[in-house]
């Protein structure tokens, strides 16, 4: 699917790419924009052999062949997109590419032409799908999921439409997938090939081919580069529970926020939210995660919880039904109603300016 970097990427990437010729370290790597939350400039190098190792783990799991037909909807300029290039090299797959724009429509017309047997969609692709009833291709055995959470809601309605979702978790820093799910179940198991353990403050740390070799980050005095591992462990920025090789992403973090001195964790927050919303039947029509719980920086409480979203809803009332049985750090003092919610070219949300755009707003409001 054509989707072309911002332009500030775009640009940073010519000046990256002659300044990599040069660095020894770099020689067969392949640079990705990291495309989390953050915004903070850095670009991920990932060698040929940790791609082909990912490629390798994720393809047995799948139990792929070159029977198999790859339905890439995803950008190739994203570890996403060409992580199915990689599988489809080493199973001999046939790829079946989407162009253009992302279109629900478009993309069930391909994938039953097509014939696809193997996708891999962000939750907002299955949110689109699901919303508009298409039934699951009949040749379709496996739509892997990541990217961000799926909703429990969204999970429901692709099960009852016969699509075989495979929630997955994973990361540009891993060459995509770390855990996976089986088609009819939502339990993420590591997979074979990493080492995984849990700091004491929760934090997930892995070890494997496929990590990145290092990171390049661009500033005033030009690029230069890091390895963020310490013998060869990889510390993620997400809070886990892990047992037995099972895998409960509990939330970033730089998702949790001090209030009042107790750690709140703004995910467990949309989900309680979102459950709300549903209980209430809300007309949330939206894509999954469009309800977005932000901390604004307080003096006395330490931080203060607003919600956003993109699309008209009774916002002030949610909150007061939500209120009502939250714990008192997790109440949400206030509903902000924007424009656009600010994304990543895969739809994640990327909060440093959803943050500075909400801050703009209530400046604006008490002037």
């Amino acid at each position: 699917m054509a989707n072309p970097l911002d332009a500030v990427a775009q640009g940073e990437a010519g000046l990256l790419a002659r300044w990599a010729e040069n660095i020894p370290g770099l020689s067969g790597h392949i640079l990705f924009a990291t495309s989390g939350s953050t915004g903070d400039g850095k670009w991920v190098a990932l060698s040929r052999g940790a791609l082909l190792a990912s490629a390798r783990m994720v393809n047995q799991h799948l139990s792929a062949c070159p029977a198999d037909r790859w339905l890439l909807a995803l950008p190739e300029f994203h570890v996403g997109g060409m992580g199915i290039l990689a599988r489809c090299y080493l199973a001999d797959c046939e790829v079946i590419r989407m162009e253009g724009k992302w279109n629900p429509h478009v993309y069930h017309d391909l994938a039953c032409s097509g014939n696809a047997t193997l996708s891999s969609l962000v939750p907002t692709q299955l949110f689109d799908l699901v919303q508009s009833g298409k039934q699951a291709p009949p040749g379709l055995r496996a739509v892997l999921i990541g990217g961000g959470r799926l909703d429990d809601a969204v999970y429901q309605q692709a099960a009852e439409l016969g699509w075989p979702v495979m929630e997955t978790y994973g990361m540009t820093e891993t060459c995509s997938q770390v855990a996976t799910a089986q088609p009819g179940g939502r339990e993420l198991n590591i997979l074979p090939g990493w080492q995984s353990r849990v700091t004491e403050k929760g934090r997930l740390m892995l070890k494997g081919e496929a990590l990145l070799s290092a990171y390049v980050s661009s500033g005033h005095g030009g690029f230069r580069m890091s390895d963020p591992k310490t013998d060869g462990w990889f510390a993620t920025g997400d809070i886990v529970e892990l047992r037995n090789n099972a895998l409960r992403i509990l939330g970033r973090a730089d998702r949790c926020v001090k209030i009042l001195g107790e750690l709140v964790n703004l995910a467990e927050v949309e989900t309680t939210l979102a459950a709300t919303a549903r209980r209430l039947a809300t007309p949330v029509n939206m894509p999954s995660g469009e309800l977005i719980v932000i901390a604004c920086a307080d003096h006395r409480r330490g931080s203060r919880l607003v919600l956003c979203s993109d699309q008209a809803i009774d916002g002030h009332h949610l909150i007061g039904q939500y209120n009502q049985s939250c714990k008192p750090v997790e109440r949400i003092d206030c509903y902000c109603l924007l424009e656009n919610i600010p994304r990543s070219p895969l739809g994640k949300v990327r909060y440093d300016q959803l943050q500075a755009e909400v801050a703009r707003q209530r400046l604006a409001q008490d002037q």
